[in-house]
């Protein structure tokens, strides 16, 4: 006769793969501590790691404000008007902080201007009696093709001033040129100006007339 007294119960073995996800609890939590080491670190997940970030934002590189003799900007908007003679014109307003590579290439009524204001103690300068310019606008400062061209473009309004730019908990003070130039309503013209408001363009500015410095 056997003895079932003396009998010893199974030895269940659980896989530690099976044990996990499952509550520490009961049988289960027994088995798991009888495999011991492997089945903790099989439960704990490993913490998810931040990607790297292309470059920190302090050490991205400002563009330079003049590349290939064309100006970095910000196309403002534009307006539409008339002549004394009820023809139909349109102005472009532009916008861009003066640096000393602007020097060359922009008007010389504007770099004197500019030169006033430095030592005058003043917080701007309007200026008149611009001459006419001829304005190339571009994509980016090595495309071929001009967005936008125009052969006869009048200045309207000229204003350097000084600006208080905030940003990221600090303040500088900035230079700022704004200027108006008045064209032809033409419909090319119309139709990148009516969209493009408030985009980042490259100006190219020269002379109407040669024999005039810009």
């Amino acid at each position: 006769m056997i003895d079932h007294r003396k009998r010893k119960p199974p030895v269940v073995l659980t896989s530690a793969r099976l044990l996990q996800n499952r509550p520490e609890e009961g049988p289960i939590a027994a088995a798991a501590a009888e495999l011991g080491s492997e089945y903790q670190v099989n439960q704990e997940k490993p913490e998810p790691k931040q990607a790297e970030l292309l470059a920190k934002p302090e050490a991205a590189k400002k563009p330079a404000a003049v590349q290939n003799g064309r100006m970095l900007a910000t196309y403002v908007g534009l307006g539409l008007e008339r002549d004394k003679d009820n023809e139909k014109l349109l102005h472009l307003d532009f916008s861009f902080p003066l640096e000393a590579e602007h020097d060359g290439h922009i008007p010389k009524r504007v770099r004197e201007a500019w030169a006033w204001l430095k030592h005058s103690g003043n917080k701007g300068v309007q200026i008149i009696k611009v001459p006419a310019v001829v304005l190339d606008v571009y994509v980016d400062p090595t495309e071929k093709k001009p967005l936008l061209h125009v052969a006869d473009a009048e200045f309207t309004k000229a204003i350097i001033s000084l600006v208080e730019e905030t940003g990221k908990g600090q303040s500088k003070l900035v230079t700022r040129f704004a200027f108006r130039l008045r064209m032809d309503r033409e419909k090319k013209t119309l139709e990148w100006a009516a969209w493009a408001d408030g985009d980042s363009v490259w100006l190219k500015i020269e002379s109407a007339q040669k024999e005039l410095d810009l």
